[in-house]
C-alpha cells in the first residue's frame, strides 16, 4: 500500500493536532470558571483527553489521506453509493482511533498515577465504545470534508498550470512554425519559384502568392485555441506542401488519404506541421530523385483518431526513442500531447535505414464544445 503525499508535512499536523486539543481543553476550563466551577475541572477528561484525540488522528493522518484518496478516486456517480463507501471507511477509521487513543490515554493515566487501570477500565472502554465511534464518525466526516477541499484547490491550481503550460506550447509551437515558415532560405526559394512561375505560369505563381498569404496568416493567427479541427490544420498542411510541390512539380509527389469523418476531430493546433516539415526536410529535400510523402487521417475501433505522416527517404538506422528524443519537432509534439491526453494517446515513429520514416498519431476523437 503505498500513501499520497500529505497536503502538509506530518510533523506540523502532530504539532497542530497537539495545540488544537489544547486549545479544546481551555475551552473547557474557561466555561467552568464562567461558572464558579474550576475547581471541578478535571485535567485528565477536561484537557487530556482532547491532546490524545486530536493526536490519534494526526498519527493515522497518512491512513486517513490514503482513504479519502480512494473513496474519492473510486467513487460511483451514484451518491448513495459514495456515502456508504464514505460510511464505511469511516467507521473503520474511528474504530482503529479507538484503540489507538485508548492505549495512549489509559496507559499514560496509569503511569502517571493519575488513574489506575483495572478491569473496570476495559469494561469501560468497551461500554461506551458505540458513542465513541459515533463521536469519531463526525470527526471523520470533517476531516473528509477539509482534505476534499485541499484537493480540489490542489487540483484547480494544477489545472490552472496546466492551462497556462498549453499556451506556452501553443506560443512556443507558433513561433517554431513561423521561423520555420519564414527562415531566410524557405521565404527566398518560394519568392524565387513565383518569379520563375510568372514567366510562363502567371496563374500558378498566383496560386502559390495566395497560398503563402494564408501561411502567413495562420501562424500570425493571434486567436487561435490549443485545439483545432482537423480539416484547419489540413488546410494549413496542404498550402505548406503545395508551395514546396511547385517548386519540385516532377519530384514530389503527395498522397493524402483523409477519412472525411474525422475531418471535425479536435487535434491540437499546428500538431502535424513538424511531421510534415520532417518528411520535407529529411525525407525529400536531401534526395535527387522523385519522392513520395503520405499524409493518412482516419478513424479507427476505440472512437479515436490516427493521424500517419510518412516519406519514403532515405531513412535512420536510429531507435524510436533515439529519434524522438534527438528532435526537437518531434520531442515538442510528445510533451503537446502528453500535456493535453496525458496517458491517452499513442505517439511512434519508425524508420529503417533506406526504408523512409513514419510517425504514427492515435488521440481520442472528440469534437468542438458548443
Amino acid at each position: 500500500m503505498s500513501l499520497r503525499k500529505l497536503p502538509i508535512p506530518y510533523f506540523y499536523a502532530i504539532l497542530a493536532s497537539i495545540a488544537l486539543g489544547s486549545l479544546v481543553g481551555l475551552r473547557n476550563y474557561l466555561f467552568m470558571m464562567y461558572y464558579n466551577e474550576a475547581d471541578k475541572f478535571m485535567w485528565d477528561r477536561g484537557w487530556f483527553i482532547h491532546v490524545v484525540n486530536y493526536l490519534t488522528w494526526a498519527l493515522i493522518l497518512p491512513l486517513v489521506y490514503y482513504v479519502v484518496g480512494r473513496i474519492q478516486d473510486r467513487s460511483d456517480s451514484r451518491n448513495g453509493i459514495l456515502f456508504l463507501k464514505i460510511l464505511l471507511g469511516g467507521t473503520l477509521l474511528a474504530l482503529l482511533h479507538e484503540l489507538i487513543s485508548n492505549l495512549l490515554f489509559f496507559p499514560a493515566l496509569h503511569f502517571l498515577g493519575v488513574k489506575k487501570m483495572t478491569f473496570e477500565t476495559v469494561k469501560h472502554m468497551i461500554g461506551v465504545l458505540p458513542a465513541a465511534v459515533i463521536t469519531r464518525l463526525i470527526e471523520f466526516g470533517i476531516l473528509y470534508a477539509v482534505i476534499t477541499a485541499i484537493e480540489l484547490r490542489r487540483k484547480y491550481r494544477n489545472k490552472q498550470l496546466e492551462l497556462a503550460q498549453l499556451e506556452g506550447q501553443l506560443s512556443n509551437a507558433q513561433l517554431n512554425a513561423l521561423r520555420l515558415q519564414l527562415q531566410p532560405h524557405f521565404l527566398f526559394n518560394t519568392l524565387n519559384t513565383i518569379s520563375s512561375l510568372m514567366e510562363f505560369d502567371k496563374k500558378q505563381a498566383q496560386k502559390v502568392v495566395s497560398q503563402l498569404g494564408d501561411l502567413l496568416r495562420f501562424v500570425l493567427d493571434q486567436d487561435k485555441h490549443n485545439q483545432a479541427p482537423l480539416w484547419e490544420e489540413l488546410d494549413f498542411i496542404k498550402n505548406y506542401l503545395n508551395i514546396e510541390q511547385a517548386r519540385f512539380p516532377d519530384r514530389l509527389k503527395i498522397e493524402y488519404q483523409i477519412d472525411k469523418e474525422v475531418l471535425e476531430a479536435q487535434v491540437p493546433s499546428l500538431l502535424l506541421q513538424p511531421l510534415v516539415e520532417n518528411a520535407v526536410k529529411h525525407g525529400f529535400a536531401s534526395r535527387v530523385d522523385a519522392g513520395k510523402i503520405e499524409l493518412i487521417c482516419k478513424k479507427i475501433e476505440g472512437g479515436q483518431v490516427m493521424i500517419i505522416v510518412k516519406d519514403d527517404g532515405k531513412g535512420s538506422s536510429k531507435s524510436s526513442e533515439d529519434l524522438l528524443s534527438s528532435g526537437i519537432g518531434l520531442k515538442n509534439v510528445r510533451e503537446r500531447l502528453q500535456l493535453i491526453y496525458r496517458e491517452n494517446f499513442t505517439f511512434n515513429v519508425q524508420s529503417e535505414e533506406g526504408n523512409g520514416f513514419e510517425a504514427t498519431i492515435i488521440i481520442p476523437f472528440q469534437r468542438q464544445r458548443p
